[in-house]
């Protein structure tokens, strides 16, 4: 078996320079492709066990919500628990 050859050596030897990558640097404002229900907003993940999972998908069925509706309304309880503005 060949080992392979460091791609800076191949470049090297072949004497061709590498080219500085022409990359547009992102900004806040731009929105990446993403659809318009996440511009502007930020994801957040959080680890359960499975039964908690399964229990929050459950509720989410019975009463026809999905993970991010029963989530928003959990924070906004929490925030009013806390004396804050419901912003989720």
């Amino acid at each position: 078996m060949s080992k392979k050859t460091n791609l800076a050596e191949a470049l090297q030897k072949e004497n061709i320079k590498p080219t500085k990558s022409i990359r547009k640097k992102t900004t806040d404002t731009e929105t990446n492709n993403l659809p318009p229900s996440r511009q502007g907003k930020k994801g957040l993940t959080v680890f359960f066990y499975p039964d908690v999972i399964k229990q929050l998908k459950l509720i989410g069925i019975e009463e026809d919500l999905t993970n991010q509706d029963m989530v928003q309304e959990a924070l906004n309880d929490y925030f009013v628990k806390h004396g804050k503005a419901q912003i989720a």
